[in-house]
This record gives C-alpha cells, sequence and structure tokens, in this order.
C-alpha cells in the first residue's frame, strides 16, 4: 500500500512540475527582463481621428513657419511611387496642425478616418530617408492585411 502512495505522489509531481514549471519560467523571463517582445511597427502608435475617405492617407500637418512640412513633400512624394500598384490606395493629404496633428509629423490614418501612426521628420536627409523607409514599411504591411481602401 505504501509503494502505490509514493508511486501517485510522484505522478501528481510531475504533473504539477509540467503543467506549473513552464508558467513559472515565463514569469520569471519576463520579470527580469530577458526577453523583448517583437514590435514591427516603426512609427509611434497614436490615437485621433479625421475625416472619412475611400483611401489611406499619408497626413502632413504644417504651419505657416514649418520648414520641415516643406521638405518633406518630396519624401510622401517617394514614399507614393514606391508603392507601385497598391499607390491608388494612398493620398496624401495636407492639413493644417491642430492639437490631434502635430506639425513636424507625418501621419498614417485609415479609410475610416482613424490616426494609426506618426513618423518624426527631422530635416537632415538621411535621417529622413530612414523614416521615409520605415514609414513605406509600415504601410505596406497596413495595406497588405487591410481590405480597405
Amino acid at each position: 500500500m505504501k509503494h502505490k502512495t509514493r508511486k501517485s505522489h510522484k505522478t501528481i509531481l510531475a504533473l504539477l512540475g509540467a503543467f506549473l514549471l513552464p508558467v513559472a519560467l515565463a514569469w520569471l523571463v519576463l520579470t527580469l527582463g530577458w526577453f523583448t517582445p517583437g514590435v514591427k511597427a516603426h512609427g509611434e502608435w497614436v490615437q485621433g481621428r479625421i475625416a472619412e475617405d475611400a483611401q489611406w492617407r499619408l497626413v502632413l500637418p504644417f504651419t505657416a513657419e514649418c520648414e520641415l512640412c516643406e521638405q518633406a513633400e518630396p519624401l510622401l512624394n517617394n514614399i507614393d511611387l514606391a508603392l507601385g500598384r497598391d499607390g491608388t490606395r494612398v493620398s496624401v493629404l495636407r492639413l493644417p496642425a491642430s492639437h490631434e496633428l502635430e506639425a513636424g509629423f507625418v501621419y498614417i490614418a485609415d479609410p475610416p478616418g482613424m490616426l494609426i501612426m506618426r513618423y518624426p521628420l527631422s530635416g537632415e536627409e538621411i535621417s529622413d530617408r530612414s523614416t521615409g523607409k520605415a514609414l513605406l514599411s509600415d504601410l505596406r504591411r497596413l495595406l497588405k492585411f487591410s481590405r480597405a481602401g
């Protein structure tokens, strides 16, 4: 009888270990910061709304004294060209800056009018080129998984 009790205790401990050990290890890894999640988005997530449209939009907020806004025009045109056949699903929109649309950034807005991400403009060609690549990458991913626009 004692032999069966020991066997059942071992079985119970083995089952508890099999189910609790992975949870404990996962908690330990996350608590100690040994894991960094694989974030694929390059832009900064934002919330806000603009008017609805049938297309995705690259929104460039501007003010009268914003030099970065003028320098961003070629960047946005290049992104539009780089989209190829998906270029018909995206339009470039210039809007006056507001509390939701800060000048010095380029925003991505979906067809229902939700602002999704924004990307900073620096005015430096090399930095803005890498910002453009990041924006293009995120926009392609959004267009790939979206049926809207």
